[in-house]
C-alpha cells in the first residue's frame, strides 16, 4: 500500500496523486485534501508531512505513540480520534466466532484528512472518495469539508458492527439455551460464559470512542450552524452508535445474569457435594460406632474367658463346684450391661 493523496474540489470531482512527498498542485484553497496510508507508510511519510505543515505531536499521534492528541480549538473540523474497525474471523472449530478489531487513526482539520489504516487482510481499507461520492451522489452544494469526510469514516466504522453483533448474539443465545435449559455445570461452558463476557467487554471498548466522537461532532454542529441536512446525518449518526452501544450493554446484561446463575447452580453443586460428603461421614461415624459396641460387649466375656484359659498350677477357682456357672453368669452379666450401656446411648 503506498500513501494516497486525493483532493476533492467544491464541484465534487477529485483529483489523485500516488506518491510519497507529493500532494496535487493547482487545487484551490476552498478543496479538501484526503492523506490515507497504512502503519507501514509512516516511515516514508516526512515529506508530505513536511508538505501538510504537520506538527511533531500530530505525527506521534499517527504513529501510534500517544493514544490521544488535544485539540487547541475543537470544533466539527478538526478532530484527532482511533476508531475501531471490527471483522468477523470464521473458525469451524470453534464455538465461539472470533472478531479482529483494527484501529483508525484519524487527523483531521478545516481542509485536512489524515487517515492511518493497518494492513487487514479480511478487512478491505476505506476508500474516502467512495463514502464521499454516497454520502453525495449529486454536486454538493458547498465545498466538501473535513466533517463530511470525517460523517462518512464513522458510518463506514459503523456500518460493520450490527453483523458482528448478530453473530455474537447468537453464540450468546446458544450459550444461555444449554446453561437454562440442561443447566449443567462443566469446564467448557464456564470458559465460553467468561469469553463471550470478555467479547463484550471488547465491544463497548471499540464503540466507546465512535460514539463519543459522533456526539461531540453532533453538539459542535449544533451549536455552530442551524438545523439542515447535514445536522440530520449527524444525528442519524449518533442514535446509530448509541443504537450499538445499547445493544452491547443488552448483550452484557444477559451475560451478568448467565454468570449469576451459573455461580448460583455452582454453589448449589457444591453444597450438594458437601452435604453428600457429611451423609456418607455420618453414616461411616454411625457404623464404626456399632462396631465399636459390640467390639465392647464381646470384650468381656473374651477377657474372662482367657483369664481362665490360662494354665497356672495355683488357681484356686478351677477347683470351685460353682465356678463354672459364675464365670458364665459374669460374661452375660457384663455383656448384658454394655449393651444396655450403649442402647440408651444409640450406638447400637
Amino acid at each position: 500500500m503506498t500513501i494516497t493523496t486525493r483532493r476533492f474540489t467544491a464541484d465534487g470531482t477529485s483529483s489523485a496523486a500516488d506518491s510519497a512527498g507529493g500532494l496535487p498542485e493547482g487545487t484551490p484553497p476552498s478543496g479538501l485534501t484526503w492523506v490515507d496510508l497504512s502503519t507501514a507508510d509512516l516511515p516514508s511519510f516526512a515529506a508530505t508531512a513536511t508538505a501538510l505543515g504537520l506538527r511533531e505531536a500530530q505525527l506521534d499521534f499517527l504513529r501510534g505513540s500517544r493514544s490521544r492528541l488535544p485539540i487547541p480549538t475543537p470544533s466539527a473540523e478538526s478532530v484527532a480520534a482511533v476508531l475501531h474497525r471490527v471483522a468477523i474471523t470464521t473458525e469451524e472449530d470453534g464455538p465461539v466466532a472470533e472478531f479482529r478489531f483494527s484501529e483508525l487513526r484519524i487527523l483531521a482539520s478545516d481542509a485536512l484528512v489524515v487517515t492511518v489504516q493497518p494492513e487487514n487482510p479480511g478487512q478491505p481499507p476505506l476508500q474516502l472518495q467512495t463514502l464521499l461520492e454516497s454520502a453525495h451522489p449529486s454536486p454538493p452544494k458547498r465545498p466538501l469539508r473535513a466533517s463530511d469526510a470525517i460523517s462518512g469514516l464513522i458510518g463506514a466504522v459503523l456500518r460493520d458492527y450490527p453483523v458482528a453483533l448478530d453473530e455474537l448474539e447468537n453464540a450468546i443465545e446458544s450459550m444461555e439455551g444449554t446453561l437454562f435449559q440442561e443447566a449443567r455445570l462443566d469446564a467448557a461452558l464456564s470458559h465460553r460464559i467468561y469469553q463471550l463476557l470478555q467479547k463484550v467487554h471488547r465491544f463497548d471498548w471499540a464503540l466507546r470512542p465512535v460514539e463519543s466522537l459522533a456526539t461531540e461532532r453532533g453538539t459542535d454542529a449544533a451549536e455552530s450552524s442551524p438545523a439542515d441536512e447535514e445536522s440530520s446525518t449527524r444525528a442519524d449518526l449518533i442514535m446509530r452508535a448509541r443504537r450499538m452501544r445499547d445493544r452491547v450493554e443488552l448483550l452484557r446484561s444477559h451475560l451478568e445474569n448467565a454468570v449469576a446463575l451459573h455461580s448460583t447452580l455452582l454453589t448449589i453443586e457444591q453444597n450438594e457435594a458437601t452435604r453428600r460428603v457429611a451423609d456418607a461421614s455420618y453414616a461411616q461415624g454411625e457404623q464404626s460406632k456399632k462396631i465399636s459396641g459390640w467390639a465392647a460387649i464381646l470384650f468381656a466375656p473374651t477377657l474372662i474367658a482367657s483369664i481362665y484359659g490360662m494354665n497356672f498350677r495355683h488357681m484356686p477357682e478351677l477347683f470351685w463346684s460353682w465356678g463354672y456357672p459364675a464365670a458364665v453368669g459374669l460374661m452375660l452379666a457384663l455383656s448384658l450391661t454394655l449393651w444396655i450401656v450403649f442402647k440408651r446411648r444409640e450406638w447400637l
